[in-house]
C-alpha cells in the first residue's frame, strides 16, 4: 500500500482538491473532450468499417497519414496568427475548431461509405477528405486548448484538459460498445454445384448504423462549444482567472476584441517569468516528439496488423480498452503531478518496450506467435499491451504539460508544436510502409484453422 501511496501522492492529491473550482474543473473538461472526439470517433469505427470499404487492413495506415497531411492546420494557424493576431486569437480558434467539426460530422454520416475509382483502384474518398479536414480542426486543439487554459487559468487546470482529451477517446469507445460491433465474424460452409465448399463470412449487424453513430458524435461537439462559451463569454470564473488575462479581457471588451498579446505585456511589466533550464526543456520536447511519433503516429498505421490476425473482436477490445482506460491514467496524474524528471523518463521506457512487442508482432502478420493459441491468449495479450501502451503514453504527457506550465505558454505552445512533428512523421513513415511498400501482409477473410500452419 505504501508502493502505490507512493506512486499516486495522495496528500498532493488533497491539496490540488483544495485549489480548484469544480464547477470550472467540469466545464473545462466537457470542452476538451472536442479536442479528437470525431478522429477518436472514426478509429473506434474501423472493426466495423475495415471490412466494409476496399481498402481493408490497409485502411489504417490510409486514415493515419490523411490525418497527419491534416496537421498542416496548426503551421497555418501559427504563422496567419502573426499577421492577424486579433482575429486568429486562441479563443476564436477554438470555436472555429468545435464549430466546423460539429457540421463536419454531419456531413461524413452521410457520405463515409462512398467510393470513387482512382489510380485503377476503388478508393473511399470521401472518408479521407473528411479524416483530413477533422484532423485539421482536431490538430489546431493542440496549440490553442493548452495555451489558452495556460493562458487564462492556473496550472491545476491543465489537469482536466487532459482529462476531457481522453475522455474523447473514451466517449466514442463507450458508444461503439453500445453500438456492438464487437462480435466475432462467424464462417459459415457454401456448398457448391461441384461438391466443393467455400468459407463465407456474416457479420453480426450493429444496435445502430454508422451514421447514426457520426450524428452522436457532432451532437457531443455542439455541447463542447456550449460549455467553452460558458467559461470565456461569462463572468462566472473571471474571480480564478490569472490577472493579467482578466485585465486582459476587460481590455478586449472595450474593443470587441481580444489581443492575445496583452498577457504578455502585461507579464513583462508586473511579473518575471521563471528561467526556463533549456537542458530540461528539450529532454521535455524529445519525449513530446517521441510519444506523439508513437502513439498518433507510427503504431495507429499497424493497428490491423498487429490485432486482426487473432480476430476481428480482438481489435475490437483493442480500440475501445485503450479509450476506456485513458481517464484512468489521467486520474493517477493528478495525483502526481509534481514529479520529477528522472520518474518520466524511467515510466517512458515501458510503452517504449511495448511499442517494439507490438511492431514485432505486426512485421510477422498475418501469422504472429500464438495466432492459435488456447483461449486466444495471445489476442488478449496484444489487448493488453496497446491498453498500457496508450495509458501510459498520456499520462507522461499529462505530466510534462503540468511541468512546463510554470515556464509560461510559450512553453505549452512549442509542446504542443513537437508534438504534431512527432505525428506527423510518424504517420508519413507508417504510410510509405503499409501503402506504398505494401511490406505488411494481412489474412484472407474466414480463413481456415489451420492457414497458418500452411503460410510461407
Amino acid at each position: 500500500m505504501s508502493k502505490i501511496s507512493k506512486f499516486v501522492h495522495f496528500d498532493q492529491f488533497t491539496e490540488y482538491r483544495k485549489k480548484i473550482n469544480w464547477s470550472l474543473f467540469v466545464l473545462i473538461s466537457i470542452f476538451t473532450i472536442g479536442s479528437w472526439l470525431d478522429i477518436s470517433g472514426i478509429w473506434c469505427e474501423l472493426p466495423l468499417i475495415v471490412d466494409t470499404l476496399p481498402e481493408g487492413w490497409r485502411l489504417p495506415s490510409i486514415l493515419t497519414i490523411t490525418s497527419q497531411l491534416g496537421h498542416v492546420g496548426p503551421l497555418l494557424y501559427l504563422c496567419l496568427r502573426r499577421f492577424f493576431p486579433r482575429a486568429l486569437s486562441f479563443s476564436n480558434a477554438i470555436i472555429g475548431v468545435l464549430g466546423l467539426g460539429s457540421a463536419s460530422c454531419i456531413l461524413l454520416a452521410f457520405f463515409w461509405d462512398k467510393t470513387e475509382f482512382i489510380l485503377d483502384e476503388s478508393r473511399s474518398i470521401y472518408l479521407y477528405i473528411f479524416n483530413f479536414s477533422l484532423s485539421m480542426l482536431d490538430s489546431l486543439s493542440t496549440v490553442t486548448f493548452l495555451p489558452y487554459i495556460g493562458e487564462h487559468f492556473s496550472k491545476e487546470y491543465i489537469i482536466p484538459n487532459y482529462i476531457g482529451e481522453s475522455l474523447s477517446a473514451l466517449i466514442p469507445g463507450v458508444l461503439s460498445i453500445i453500438q456492438g460491433i464487437g462480435h466475432p465474424e462467424e464462417c459459415f460452409d457454401n456448398n457448391t454445384s461441384n461438391g466443393n465448399y467455400t468459407l463465407i463470412e456474416e457479420r453480426v449487424k450493429p444496435n445502430f448504423s454508422v451514421r447514426i453513430y457520426f450524428i452522436l458524435l457532432s451532437i457531443l461537439i455542439a455541447i463542447c462549444l456550449v460549455s467553452f462559451c460558458l467559461i470565456h463569454f461569462t463572468s462566472l470564473f473571471d474571480s480564478l482567472r490569472k490577472e493579467q488575462a482578466c485585465l486582459g479581457r476587460k481590455q478586449s471588451q472595450v474593443y470587441n476584441l481580444e489581443d492575445p498579446d496583452l498577457s504578455t505585456k502585461l507579464e513583462d511589466g508586473e511579473k518575471t517569468q521563471k528561467s526556463t533550464p533549456r537542458h530540461v526543456i528539450k529532454i521535455f520536447m524529445t519525449v513530446s516528439f517521441l510519444t506523439s511519433f508513437i502513439q498518433y503516429g507510427f503504431l495507429p498505421g499497424l493497428m490491423s496488423y498487429s490485432n486482426m490476425p487473432y480476430g476481428s473482436n480482438i481489435m475490437y477490445l483493442s480500440v475501445n480498452l485503450a479509450n476506456i482506460f485513458l481517464p484512468v491514467s489521467i486520474l493517477f496524474s493528478m495525483g502526481s503531478n509534481e514529479v520529477s524528471t528522472k520518474r518520466i523518463l524511467i515510466e517512458l521506457s515501458i510503452p517504449m518496450a511495448i511499442s517494439f512487442y507490438i511492431i514485432s508482432i505486426a512485421i510477422m502478420s498475418p501469422c504472429p506467435p500464438f495466432v492459435n493459441a488456447k483461449y486466444n491468449l495471445g489476442g488478449y495479450f496484444m489487448v493488453l499491451c496497446w491498453v498500457l501502451l496508450s495509458s501510459i503514453l498520456i499520462r507522461v504527457r499529462c505530466l510534462i504539460a503540468t511541468k512546463l506550465e510554470k515556464y509560461g505558454r510559450n512553453s505549452l505552445l512549442i509542446f504542443g508544436i513537437s508534438s504534431q512533428f512527432g505525428q506527423v512523421l510518424g504517420g508519413l513513415i507508417i504510410f510509405v510502409l503499409v501503402d506504398v511498400m505494401r511490406l505488411f501482409k494481412d489474412k484472407p477473410k474466414c480463413s481456415p484453422f489451420d492457414y497458418c500452419q500452411n503460410y510461407q
